[in-house]
């Protein structure tokens, strides 16, 4: 038998703290689930059967990835395949963080279509080109499916100018020594912009 011997509301009273105790232990332990999820089960003090106990431990790893998974958002955009990922980083088992993820989804709206929108915008902001932004997204485990949209974004931006600002941040000028020109041109095309953008932009 499981015995809930005493259940009160933390986090703000976004969660719920329950104290157990099993039969076949002799400390209690503590365990943080969600006040929606306290709302569906209606644990109180008393007696359950065993099998109440896996339910709380699956439910407290879920509270867990949630209340991780909303820090991990705080510093900033990710996709729900990096977020999965760094909350199993976290210790959290994946088919909670999955549960967690669906939480979240509902909870704050998260939209990788959008976030990966920002984050193109910021890798604009920054004098990167079109393809090193895609082969970026796609390394924070964007999808395709999700870069629908930042592609099509891309396919209207004019990157000569920005290809002009970039060379010029880095080398002051547009180089006419032949040796620097070439150096120059190897460094924009690691930035992601094409040879057109880069002629483009030299002739500005």
């Amino acid at each position: 038998m499981v015995k809930i011997i005493s259940i009160r509301a933390s986090d703000g009273g976004g969660a719920m703290r329950i104290d157990l105790r099993r039969d076949s232990e002799e400390k209690n332990e503590s365990f943080y689930i969600l006040a929606s999820h306290q709302r569906e089960h209606e644990f109180k003090k008393g007696e359950y059967p065993d099998a109440a106990y896996d339910v709380i431990l699956r439910l407290d790893g879920i509270c867990r990835g949630v209340k991780s998974g909303r820090r991990i958002l705080g510093y900033g955009a990710n996709s729900a395949s990096a977020l999965r990922m760094k909350l199993i980083g976290k210790g959290i088992r994946p088919e909670y963080a999955d549960e967690a993820i669906g939480i979240l989804s509902s909870e704050i709206g998260l939209d990788e279509s959008r976030d990966a929108m920002r984050l193109c915008e910021l890798q604009i902001g920054k004098k990167i080109g079109a393809r090193r932004i895609i082969s970026y997204l796609r390394g924070r485990g964007y999808s395709e499916e999700a870069l629908i949209e930042v592609r099509e974004y891309l396919s209207g931006v004019d990157f000569a100018p920005i290809c002009h600002e970039s060379a010029i941040k880095k080398y002051k000028e547009i180089p006419k020594d032949l040796d620097q020109r070439k150096k120059c041109i190897d460094y924009l095309l690691r930035q992601g912009f094409s040879y057109s953008d880069i002629k483009r932009a030299f002739g500005e």
